[in-house]
């Protein structure tokens, strides 16, 4: 958790110096995360926006959801890797950054933190 909000907090750093093209990315990039995660089937959305976005823990998700642990961990797992597999089909020819599955979660956690749905 210190780690997160270490991330949360250098991200909010980071934003007070914005240049006008990285604010516009950043628009662009929210845009399409957003639309990512909208298009997920509801189990996994769910699950996902309690968990990384809302920031509610395990057990609180489970008793939303009315979930066993192991079903919202998978459901969470499984949202991320949808993610991973649909979201460079947003991006034409643009290149895009070879991230290890940590370093993108560690992203999408952050940028979904700054949106709102």
């Amino acid at each position: 958790m210190e780690k997160q909000q270490q991330v949360i907090k250098a991200n909010s750093n980071a934003t007070h110096h914005e240049t006008p093209l990285n604010s516009l990315i950043n628009k662009d990039l929210k845009i399409v995360l957003e639309k990512a995660v909208s298009e997920l089937p509801e189990k996994y959305r769910l699950a996902f926006v309690l968990r990384e976005i809302e920031g509610l823990n395990i057990k609180e998700t489970m008793e939303v959801l009315n979930l066993s642990e192991s079903n919202v961990k998978v459901r969470v797992s499984r949202a991320k890797k949808m993610l991973r597999d649909n979201l460079p089909g947003y991006f034409k020819s643009i290149e895009i950054f070879d991230l290890d599955l940590t370093e993108c979660d560690k992203i999408i956690k952050a940028v979904m933190y700054y949106s709102t749905f």
